[in-house]
């Protein structure tokens, strides 16, 4: 909002257009990144998945996923403008459309983490939430893509924008207030259902809600509790409507397994991303720990605290401490922890900023954001350097190689996308691999080798080598390659 002049009227805050500036600049300088930045091995495979299921497959009982599955209900219905598995064109052309909905989808939680920094304290504060927002390594790279992550991102900043503004209320009985915690319920279910990492922000959520109940005194248990139990009748409504629509088709078993245990049963652990998250980002994480102290720690202790900050303090303790439980927390875990991250780092910069005797400015503002530009303009030009020629070179060569009925065997590269798959298994990765039973190993390797299933491509990728000699005995008897890479039939 605009400051606010002693007199009474208000005035607009220094540096704003700038702020807005550099935010539009960095959403741009990403639509030419599109089509040339190499595409991840995670893009083909959500992209297959969601082809699978507009070709009538289901999800977990057809094929193995290992994502809750909304993302590929989105992604399904845009395949009827795209004949993506009769020629490599129409492939390339849905995969950067792929990329042009994350972006899409980018852009609207840009505007709603703005809003949300707008509610909780001035307009500035709010610009400077969604530049950073805009601004992180992580969230450039990763929003970027063809990755479940990006509508359940989209979805959980709703579910922010929902609750706080159902902290507000004076009343949370009156049917307004319940409708944002419906809301905010909603988009949380929802956002669990788009990838299951963001259970971890269940718990969070669950104690700032609790918090704020308790510090209404005894007389306002009632009414915030009927709040509460409204967000979790919102919460649970999409899992069970999931999950019934799986059972329906004779899929709800595998649905639970593949998505919550399997995952929680995951071997190979990983932590180099936690770095590249303290690397990329420990200026907004020093600026987040001074807006956290400003709104949390620094007024008068018989002052309530904002409802909305403590609830959002909760969920970043939380999703911060599932690093530890989490097997493998890659990059795209952090997207929630740093979205608020960015919400508290503008309310720290914007207290730095007010404490200077120049804050009236406009170059103030600009020289103090300037240097938390420097780590985007790398990560965008880190983009552009990784060019994906190779990868699409790939996809050409199968396309050229087999038709539109062909199986084609792939280990984790992904040249088997829009085409239909030698196993249950469509890709195969070394901590997938290393999930399976014996008994399900042997399955995966007899069916190739008993001749059940005769892949008209094999892309022998270190995946598929790592399977065993026995693989590799059948592959030389029966392909030949004049790459070692993609094996032809003899």
């Amino acid at each position: 909002m605009p400051a606010v002049r002693g007199d009474g009227g208000t005035r607009p805050e220094p540096g704003n257009g700038f702020l807005l500036a550099a935010t539009a600049a960095l959403l741009l300088a990403r639509i030419p990144l599109m089509a040339v930045r190499q595409f991840d091995n995670d893009e083909f495979e959500h992209a297959h998945a969601a082809w699978s299921l507009f070709r009538g497959l289901l999800p977990y009982r057809d094929f193995f996923e290992h994502h809750t599955p909304w993302y590929y209900f989105v992604l399904a219905p845009f395949f009827r403008w795209f004949a993506v598995d009769q020629s490599f064109e129409a492939a390339r052309r849905f995969l950067i459309f792929g990329r042009v909905l994350s972006f899409a989808m980018t852009v609207v939680a840009t505007v709603l983490v703005y809003r949300i920094g707008r509610l909780a304290a001035t307009r500035r504060v709010g610009l400077l939430a969604a530049l950073f927002f805009v601004g992180q390594p992580m969230l450039i790279h990763k929003t970027l893509e063809i990755r479940p992550d990006v509508p359940a991102l989209l979805v959980f900043v709703g579910a922010l924008w929902c609750l706080r503004q159902g902290l507000r209320a004076p009343d949370p009985r009156s049917p307004r207030p319940l409708a944002w915690f419906l809301g905010g319920g909603l988009c949380l279910g929802a956002a669990v259902m788009f990838t299951q990492k963001l259970l971890f922000v269940l718990p969070g959520a669950a104690l700032g809600l609790v918090l704020w109940v308790l510090a209404g005194g005894r007389r306002a248990w009632l009414s915030r509790g009927a709040a509460v139990l409204v967000v979790g009748a919102g919460l649970l409504l999409p899992p069970a409507l999931t999950w019934v629509g799986f059972a329906l088709h004779d899929g709800a078993r595998q649905f639970v397994f593949n998505n919550f245990i399997l995952n929680a049963h995951w071997r190979l652990r990983s932590g180099r991303h936690l770095s590249n998250a303290l690397i990329t980002s420990w200026p907004i994480l020093l600026l987040c720990a001074v807006g956290v102290w400003a709104a949390l720690f620094r007024g008068d202790r018989r002052q309530a605290r904002d409802p909305g900050d403590v609830l959002a303090f909760c969920i970043f303790c939380g999703v911060a401490a599932g690093i530890a439980v989490v097997p493998a927390a890659y990059e795209q875990y952090y997207l929630p922890l740093l979205t608020i991250a960015c919400l508290f780092a503008a309310r720290g910069l914007n207290l730095l900023l007010n404490a200077s005797r120049h804050r009236a400015r406009a170059g103030l503002v600009v020289c103090a954001t300037l240097p938390l530009l420097v780590w985007p303009i790398v990560a965008l030009c880190r983009g552009f350097a990784r060019r994906g020629e190779v990868v699409m070179a790939r996809l050409q060569f199968v396309f050229a190689h087999t038709r539109p009925t062909d199986r084609v065997l792939d280990g984790w590269l992904g040249t088997g996308v829009f085409r239909p798959a030698s196993s249950y298994y469509f890709f195969i990765h070394s901590e997938l691999w290393a999930m399976l039973t014996p008994a399900q190993k042997a399955a995966y390797v007899s069916a190739l080798t008993s001749g059940r299933v005769k892949p008209a491509l094999v892309t022998l990728d270190d995946e598929l080598r790592a399977i065993g000699p026995a693989f590799l005995q059948w592959l030389h008897q029966n392909y030949v390659s004049s790459d070692g890479l993609f094996y032809l039939p003899r």
